[in-house]
């Protein structure tokens, strides 16, 4: 049984050879509370589309599929994980009375230009978080030539928030360029008018001096040009609506990830550092808004059995370094995590890490990776992420976590998560399941100019930013094969400077510079990574780099009612049944030289 967003038509397989604390934590009543209607368009008005190309005649929507509907909220689950505010910790519900979700059905229409549309209904209705070409949105386009490129949302809402707390707005994430308004004012992001630009990182709002008790408009306009424009945009291409094939997909443009508001005191915890890099010590930073940089911050190291294990105290803003006595480490055989409790006089939230080396180390014919200090095998998934009903977006957190958790049915123990930044929800079901995480930087796969180079370097600090936190994750990939690499020619933002830059950002990972491309000729950062299709070719270790197979097999075994567009897959080898699939991948795993610890 494949992971059900492995790409239909192609499979490819990655092998890798070888102190106490001075004041009181703030009580949950103390941090305000938030309730939230939304008044929205009839569940009537939407109604899923066709779950495959609409050039062809096939519907294959997850199993999971069914379970979404307008009169439901869609993925309902607490979007932040790692950082949950209020009562209990709890990673799946959050504190009911510090969060809503405004997932669910807006209306929807596209746009002639930017004017916002203030004070109407618009003229049709979507269903959010879905992205627009995706058949649970409701409005998927059906053909090229129909795809939206500039769109209006609007939500209208009540809300009633808990005197003296302050109310953010939250976008997991809206591809690729949002421009937001609360009452018929733009919203300020990062402390400045205007808008988001980039597809894959979550962004917000303090509305708090804009938010009414009754009737608040929200209009979110969004910009998306997909492969037209200089901006990474992964495998989307506007042509595979009408022809999909090869290696690419269907737009995921607008709004794909959780929106939600979120009740906090004036002054509050805005975001953590962790660095886990370590099998004894994790250092953390907590980041306050709202108060000065003497903020007291306690720390809490609390283990499995819900035991104190480690205790520390410092300022806000600056890293504070927490000794874990008799720790236990984290890997794919057990992946241990400990929870980590963060307050301030007036907030507090739960956090979490996994204790976990990977560094290069020693072996018989060169470099090699290991994790805790230990050669471990690493082999998985080239995961692109793709579910034919949601597209970039998993129906359900269920189907969410089944990719994680199918990597471990096949004996595999890693996911090189290709060309896309996921919810924080999927790193959170790999942290805590034990996938080893490789995070591919999107690339521009194709018309890439000197226009792509700072949207590229801004969207590869969002990534390192939005995902550092996670255990799961022990390596970045900086490029892919050909796909932009080359416009990359001038320092600072030259194929080192790039790598440079990862390193900066990140000092505790290992970077792979170019995943099978001719920049890997170089031998720059940590990995000589190649790609071979369909057979696995010997990767060479050096003194300086290890050894990584980062894609090989293409096997495609076609089933009949599992195909986007029947006799339109492309594979690199093709076989008769998903038997002789699984055959020549045991063949194809044997082939390159083993090393052995």
């Amino acid at each position: 049984m494949l992971p059900a967003s492995v790409a239909l038509c192609a499979l490819a397989i990655l092998l890798l050879p070888a102190g106490a604390a001075s004041h009181r934590a703030a009580s949950p009543s103390a941090l305000g509370e938030l309730s939230v209607v939304s008044h929205r368009p009839a569940a009537s008005t939407w109604r899923r589309t066709q779950c495959g190309s609409p050039s062809g005649d096939a519907d294959i929507p997850t199993r999971w599929a069914s379970e979404v509907s307008a009169d439901t909220t869609p993925l309902p689950a607490y979007p932040r994980p790692q950082m949950v505010r209020g009562r209990g910790g709890d990673r799946d519900k959050g504190d009911p009375s510090l969060w809503s979700n405004l997932n669910g059905l807006w209306e929807w229409e596209p746009a002639a230009d930017a004017a916002p549309p203030f004070g109407r209904p618009l003229n049709g209705s979507i269903l959010v978080p879905f992205p627009v070409e995706s058949c649970l949105s409701g409005v998927a386009p059906a053909s090229s030539a129909t795809l939206v490129a500039q769109m209006w949302y609007r939500l209208v809402f009540d809300a009633a928030v808990a005197d003296g707390a302050k109310t953010l707005l939250h976008f997991g994430a809206v591809d690729w360029q949002a421009t937001v308004y609360l009452n018929g004012l733009l919203l300020r992001h990062d402390g400045r008018l205007g808008n988001h630009t980039g597809g894959y990182d979550g962004f917000g709002f303090d509305v708090t001096d804009r938010l009414k008790h009754a009737g608040n408009e929200l209009l979110v306009h969004v910009l998306d040009p997909s492969d037209a424009g200089a901006q990474p945009n992964g495998k989307q291409r506007v042509s595979a609506v009408d022809r999909p094939g090869g290696d690419t997909y269907t737009p995921s443009s607008g709004i794909w990830q959780t929106v939600w508001m979120e009740a906090v005191p004036p002054s509050y915890i805005s975001t953590l550092k962790i660095d886990q890099a370590s099998t004894t010590n994790v250092k953390v930073t907590a980041f306050v808004e709202g108060g000065g940089a003497t903020t007291p911050v306690r720390f809490e190291v609390v283990d499995r059995d819900g035991t104190t294990v480690a205790e520390a105290a410092g300022a806000a803003g600056s890293e504070v370094s927490i000794f874990v006595a008799r720790a236990t480490a984290w890997s794919p055989s057990e992946p241990y995590l400990y929870d980590l409790k963060v307050s301030t006089p007036t907030d507090a939230v739960t956090s979490y890490f996994g204790l976990r080396t990977f560094a290069l180390g020693d072996g018989p014919k060169g470099r090699r990776p290991l994790l805790n200090g230990n050669f471990t095998f690493l082999a998985g998934f080239l995961d692109q992420s793709w579910w034919p009903d949601g597209q970039y977006t998993a129906p359900t957190d269920e189907a969410l976590a089944f990719d994680v958790e199918a990597v471990a049915t096949f004996g595999l123990n890693m996911i090189r998560l290709h060309q896309k930044v996921n919810p924080e929800r999927w790193y959170w079901h790999a942290d805590r399941l034990g996938v080893v995480v490789f995070q591919d930087m999107v690339q521009k796969y194709g018309r890439a100019s000197k226009a792509t180079v700072p949207l590229f370097v801004s969207d590869a600090a969002a990534m390192v930013h939005g995902r550092r936190n996670h255990p799961s994750i022990l390596q970045w990939t900086a490029f892919n094969e050909g796909d932009c690499w080359e416009v990359f020619d001038t320092p600072p933002h030259d194929v080192a400077g790039v790598v440079a830059l990862f390193k900066r950002l990140d000092p505790t990972r290992l970077v792979d510079t170019d995943s099978g491309g001719r920049a890997n000729d170089r031998h720059i950062a940590d990995v000589n990574d190649i790609h071979s299709y369909p057979f696995p070719h010997d990767a060479r270790p050096s003194g300086t780099q290890y050894a990584m197979v980062g894609e090989f097999g293409g096997i495609g075994a076609f089933v009949r009612g599992k195909e986007w567009k029947p006799q339109a897959c492309h594979t690199y080898l093709k076989v008769g049944t998903p038997q002789q699939g699984a055959a020549a991948y045991v063949k194809m795993a044997a082939r390159p030289q083993k090393v052995r610890p």
